[in-house]
């Protein structure tokens, strides 16, 4: 059956951080049973960053999202597949869309695998059933993804995510901590804000977090991790002084947050990419919705993790979400650097 799909494999995702680190499972299964395959990935250009922690991965395709006009865009698709032409024997469609089935089709692998919907049973070769369950957003993303492993005969149920880095990772964050004067203090991560602003808290409610954060762990310091994109954001959480946290949106690579996020007992995030570095990094979160899609972006563990949903106004309730983090146990650090 493995020569069906032959040595050249890749994985088409075209979404952003947290959908990659979703995918780590499936790389963590190709190159159990491919040992000797070379493995792609096909992604986006700001997914890049979560590529770097998959060490399974060879080689990298990633498409230019820009904002430009509609037929620019489709223009850059086609060029983008066919640009690929002929280097890959088989591509795992992950993405539900009809962009990456035509990418996949112009690619002219042998087998394309990929879920049937609107026109893409016309553009794969194997047709993985689009059942219910998916399209009400009712399993775990991982789930979702790992699925599409099923015609290779290589599926396995509930398949784990991972994130790694690198000693230099660690190096650099024991410095900021250093600096910070907290190398030696327990932490609380907290990642409150993104660049989108239906996903973000308010930030009289993030405060506010922080302020009973302060009152109810006084033997942790909360850290603030997150891009450069709500580096505006923590400066309006600098003008509360009645506060405490350590800013380092923006001060870390992505592999170098993924090492802060593991030094973290515990962990408060809205449904970004910090949350879903969380989870794969097995630091306990709560995490907030404001949309009723937890089911499959949240935490599959709730056991040592925790949801809150609010969809009917942009507001948390902050004693819930202090008393669901006190309920959680704190992360163990058997190994704390991945090298």
């Amino acid at each position: 059956m493995k020569e069906k799909f032959g040595s050249r494999i890749a994985v088409m995702i075209l979404g952003p951080l947290g959908d990659v680190i979703n995918t780590s499972g499936i790389f963590k299964q190709l190159r159990k049973y491919y040992p000797d395959s070379v493995i792609s990935i096909i992604t986006i250009d700001n997914a890049l960053p979560a590529v770097k922690g998959i060490p399974e991965i060879n080689t990298v395709y990633h498409m230019n999202r820009n904002n430009q006009s509609i037929f620019i865009k489709k223009l850059r698709v086609i060029k983008f597949g066919l640009s690929m032409r002929h280097k890959f024997d088989t591509i795992i469609v992950l993405d539900n869309s009809l962009t990456s089935a035509i990418i996949a089709f112009l690619t002219g692998a042998k087998v394309r695998i990929g879920r049937g919907r609107e026109l893409r049973e016309l553009l794969l070769t194997d047709i993985i059933p689009y059942l219910q369950e998916e399209r009400n957003m009712q399993i775990p993303v991982s789930e979702h993804y790992a699925r599409c492993l099923k015609p290779m005969g290589i599926y396995q149920e509930n398949i784990d995510t991972y994130f790694e880095y690198k000693k230099n990772d660690t190096e650099k964050v024991q410095e900021l901590l250093r600096e910070y004067n907290i190398a030696d203090k327990k932490l609380i991560g907290f990642c409150p804000a993104c660049h989108l602003k239906e996903k973000s808290l308010i930030t009289d409610d993030a405060a506010d977090i922080i302020r009973s954060l302060n009152k109810n762990f006084p033997d942790f310091k909360v850290v603030i991790i997150g891009g450069s994109d709500i580096e505006n954001y923590t400066k309006k959480l600098n003008k509360y002084n009645d506060i405490e946290f350590y800013d380092f949106a923006g001060k870390t690579s992505y592999t170098e947050s993924a090492a802060l996020t593991d030094l973290c007992s515990k962990f408060i995030s809205i449904d970004t990419s910090c949350m879903h570095l969380a989870l794969a990094l097995k630091v306990p979160v709560v995490a907030i919705f404001f949309y009723d899609i937890a089911k499959k972006w949240g935490p599959k563990n709730l056991v040592n993790n925790a949801i809150y949903t609010n969809i009917q106004e942009h507001k948390t309730d902050t004693d819930y979400i202090i008393n669901k983090l006190k309920e959680l146990p704190e992360k163990k650090f058997e190994n704390i650097a991945n090298y």
